[in-house]
């Protein structure tokens, strides 16, 4: 069983480490099941029914493999390398820029908008889709935030973390990044 670059493997998707238990890997794949119910009321209003059910069958084929020791032990030895950081986009270094908040290799101009967001993002030649592959955050919502379409973003702390995936997928400093955009948006609601 050979994983896509840049896909997550079983343990990330249940949120485990490699060297879990099978009783920890059980409560992990029942806290990842009752988060993507249709009822959850932590996902619903954040993902659409479609992503819904790609999550669900994630959650379930990593559970059917890492809950059966024999296939765990066949998947951990097609694995090249311990648990490892989820990747992140593949993508040249983008110049540092005067002025502006400097964050990891890229200096964002201020405001940290939607549109400062995505200049980033073209010019890095990375699009949406690449963005929600790696960070499981839905399209529309990274839409909304480079459309600076705040009345349709989720609550803070939501926007907060899809920020962050955001961020991470491009290489910038997430805290800081995900700070500043915040900081914009309480502005724009004064």
């Amino acid at each position: 069983m050979v994983r896509a670059a840049g896909a997550e493997s079983h343990y990330e998707v249940l949120g485990v480490a490699r060297r879990a238990t099978a009783e920890q890997i059980e409560k992990a794949y029942q806290f990842m099941r009752e988060m993507y119910e249709d009822v959850a009321l932590a996902t619903y209003t954040l993902l659409d029914p479609e992503e819904m059910r790609t999550a669900r069958a994630r959650v379930n084929q990593a559970f059917e493999v890492l809950g059966d020791p024999h296939r765990r032990k066949e998947y951990d030895d097609t694995l090249d390398a311990p648990a490892r950081e989820r990747a992140v986009l593949p993508f040249a270094p983008a110049p540092v820029a005067a002025g502006g908040i400097h964050v990891a290799d890229v200096a964002l101009p201020e405001p940290v908008n939607g549109a400062a967001l995505r200049a980033v993002r073209l010019g890095r030649g990375v699009t949406l889709t690449d963005i929600s592959a790696t960070s499981k955050v839905g399209v529309r919502f990274l839409d909304y935030i480079e459309s600076d379409r705040h009345e349709l973003l989720p609550a803070r702390v939501y926007l907060r973390s899809f920020l962050i995936e955001y961020a991470k997928a491009l290489g910038l400093e997430p805290a800081r990044t995900a700070d500043a955009y915040l900081a914009h948006v309480t502005k724009g609601e004064k």
